[in-house]
């Protein structure tokens, strides 16, 4: 009876066992076919892809080629420039007072020795006075020092006399010695007084040169109250009016009276380059251009240089002087000032793109005749702009990558265009 009842359940048992494996086995065969079904395609592009890539053929980078061109035998050197007059000066008062009368204003033209302005200064005029009095004072004194002179020398020669007839009478014992030896003694004394005559009559010279040496001085003065033009030019200050009050000294920042030019002819400097320094020579000719004298050309000459650079620009002051005339230049304009210059040096010219710059230095690359990649290390010479001067490293005849990419490397082949 027991055995009956346990039979029913174990079959049950065992059916759902069956039925548990029967779905494992369904879901991994779904499985294997979800992966076939991913992988399958895959497998199928990269072997389409590696056979792509094993039958395309090899491609090498394309790149433009130039030629160097040869250096001109001159070269244009265009630099700015400061136009100033040929001389100027600040004229400044040397003696005090006021001013008396102006004659000029700024822009009068003025010719060398022209009276500007006169300053009047009694206090002056007053010593000038004085100084002459003193002079004809010495000149009196001088020709009394001259009248004693004559009166010591006649009382000497009187004594000489009286000495000479005494000295003989004194030997024959008809006078005293006494009277022989006063006679003596005043010759000598008039003697003393003819050496002391003349030693007053050089002093009182030296007086008189004294004092006409004043009176030249004050004279000198004198004449500093009349300004004047030291030479031809334009009147370009003016810092005065008739009743100033005006005084000798001139200071670090007093203003002057008056302020001149002389613009007839100009002077131009120009400060050039250490690299240009060397092919710049006195007697060369120069163009000078001004913005606001457009459609003309000034021509002018290199008449000095500093010959040494500025410690601190490394450039060399140079002068060129132009003809002005006609007065179209003013002092005090910004000009263009464009130099012919011969070069010393042979050079090639190649576009400013075909250089390479890197850590290594400056290169340019060079296609062979298997074209294969070089870089050729280069010297540079002048920035021309758009083009540069390649002093070393190239012959000429090189075919030149005319704007090599980063990506290029030494020995690799590459195409023409």
């Amino acid at each position: 009876m027991i055995s009956t009842q346990k039979t029913p359940t174990r079959d049950r048992t065992q059916a759902t066992s069956g039925g548990h494996i029967k779905m494992i086995g369904v879901g991994v065969v779904v499985l294997l076919a979800l992966v076939a079904i991913g992988a399958v395609p895959r497998v199928i592009s990269h072997r389409e892809a590696l056979a792509a890539t094993t039958q395309a053929p090899v491609t090498h980078p394309v790149v433009t080629i130039i030629h160097a061109t040869r250096g001109e035998p001159t070269s244009d050197l265009s630099l700015p420039g400061n136009i100033e007059p040929l001389y100027s000066a600040d004229l400044f008062a040397r003696v005090d007072g006021y001013i008396d009368r102006r004659n000029v204003d700024i822009g009068t033209r003025v010719h060398a020795g022209e009276v500007l302005a006169v300053i009047s200064s009694p206090e002056l005029d007053q010593q000038l006075s004085e100084a002459r009095a003193t002079v004809a004072q010495s000149q009196a004194a001088l020709l009394q020092a001259r009248a004693s002179l004559e009166q010591s020398r006649a009382n000497a020669e009187l004594t000489r006399l009286t000495k000479e007839r005494d000295i003989p009478l004194g030997q024959e014992h008809a006078i005293s010695q006494q009277i022989v030896d006063s006679a003596v003694q005043s010759h000598n004394a008039r003697l003393a007084d003819v050496t002391a005559s003349e030693a007053n009559i050089v002093a009182a010279q030296a007086t008189v040169a004294a004092n006409q040496a004043n009176v030249a001085r004050l004279e000198k003065m004198q004449g500093f109250e009349r300004i004047v033009a030291p030479f031809d030019g334009v009147i370009t200050q003016r810092n005065v009016e008739r009743g100033d009050l005006v005084n000798a000294s001139a200071s670090a920042g007093s203003k002057p009276l008056f302020s001149i030019a002389q613009s007839s002819t100009l002077r131009v400097y120009v400060d050039v380059p250490q690299s240009q320094a060397v092919d710049i020579h006195d007697g060369q000719t120069a163009n000078i251009n001004v913005t606001e004298r457009l459609g003309r050309t000034y021509t002018g000459t290199i008449t000095r240089n500093a010959s040494a650079l500025n410690d601190a620009a490394r450039t060399m002051r140079t002068e060129v002087q132009v003809d002005n005339r006609d007065g179209s230049l003013l002092p005090g304009m910004y000009a263009q000032v464009h130099f012919t210059l011969s070069q010393q040096r042979a050079s090639l010219i190649i576009p400013t793109s075909s250089l390479v710059i890197d850590h290594s230095g400056m290169h340019v690359v060079t296609v062979d005749s298997t074209n294969k990649l070089h870089f050729i290390p280069v010297t540079i010479g002048k920035d021309l702009g758009k083009e540069i001067e390649i002093l070393a490293g190239l012959t000429g005849s090189e075919s030149l990558v005319a704007s090599p990419s980063d990506l290029l490397s030494e020995g690799q082949h590459v195409e023409l265009r």
